[in-house]
């Protein structure tokens, strides 16, 4: 059984959406995904998902939601997930059945690793993989707005650390598509313009990395009145002069195995 919160909230089961309501009822899911396995208080719930002008009823609302949550979750396989629990309530559900915490967990996991580390770049493109658009897509209402907010700030993060990891392996190619998409979606984010320069660049592409370029100046000029930081500047001034080469990947110093020699590949496998 998975939650997803990463796009349209939404329940799957054995492969199959589950009907999780209307809105406000999503919503009051929403609230409790994204502290899976932590008791919310219930003024908490109510805060998250009518604001500061709660209706008369919202008390009497919100158990009638937590209830047929409870029906959704029978449906999905996990009748006795919604718990009551020190004032409040739980979904009481390993943190990888929702999908914002298993994207969490793999950005905790490849944070351990150098950057260069084939196995961080494999983690941080997983945890990518998870993101299907809009996060809690539809949920209106000041606390589901700020919760996309930091939604897209971490995997604007997750992007552009992967990017800097292939880039690094000289696989400038691989990440230009990824980090064109992200600079479409925020086009005054300097570090994806930085390191979407350096892949362009990298690939050989200096006349598209300066076409590019030259079109940030004048939207950063336009919306905020500024010019490209120090770093951007430095890295246009690098790719006129030609400076930026595709990184020579890296050699493993390991000998070739011989036939009494074997060596194993560590693979992360996650099972829901």
């Amino acid at each position: 059984m998975e939650i997803r919160i990463l796009g349209p909230v939404e329940v799957w089961a054995d492969g199959q959406p589950v009907d999780a309501g209307a809105a406000r009822q999503r919503a009051v899911l929403a609230a409790l995904a994204v502290d899976v396995g932590r008791p919310v208080r219930a003024e908490s719930l109510v805060d998250r998902v009518w604001g500061d002008s709660p209706p008369p009823r919202a008390r009497h609302n919100l158990h009638v939601y937590l209830a047929r949550i409870r029906r959704v979750l029978t449906v999905a396989g996990v009748p006795d997930a919604l718990v009551r629990r020190s004032g409040g309530y739980l979904l009481d559900l390993p943190p990888e059945a929702v999908d914002g915490q298993h994207f969490d967990r793999l950005r905790q996991r490849a944070d351990e690793l150098a950057e260069d580390d084939p196995e961080r770049a494999e983690l941080l493109h997983r945890a990518m993989t998870l993101w299907r658009g809009e996060p809690l897509a539809g949920l209106p209402g000041e606390w589901a707005a700020r919760v996309r907010q930091d939604w897209h700030r971490r995997h604007t993060e997750t992007v552009v650390q992967w990017a800097r990891g292939l880039l690094r392996r000289g696989e400038a190619d691989a990440v230009i598509d990824a980090l064109t998409r992200l600079a479409d979606e925020h086009p005054l984010d300097e570090p994806v313009a930085a390191a979407l320069l350096r892949a362009l660049a990298a690939a050989g592409r200096s006349a598209q990395a300066l076409a590019y370029y030259a079109r940030l100046r004048a939207q950063l000029a336009d919306a905020l009145g500024t010019d490209p930081s120090a770093e951007l500047r430095l890295l246009h001034q690098a790719i006129l002069r030609g400076e930026i080469a595709a990184p020579t990947p890296p050699t493993d110093p390991r000998p070739p195995a011989t036939s009494e020699e074997h060596t194993a590949e560590h693979h992360y496998h996650y099972t829901g």
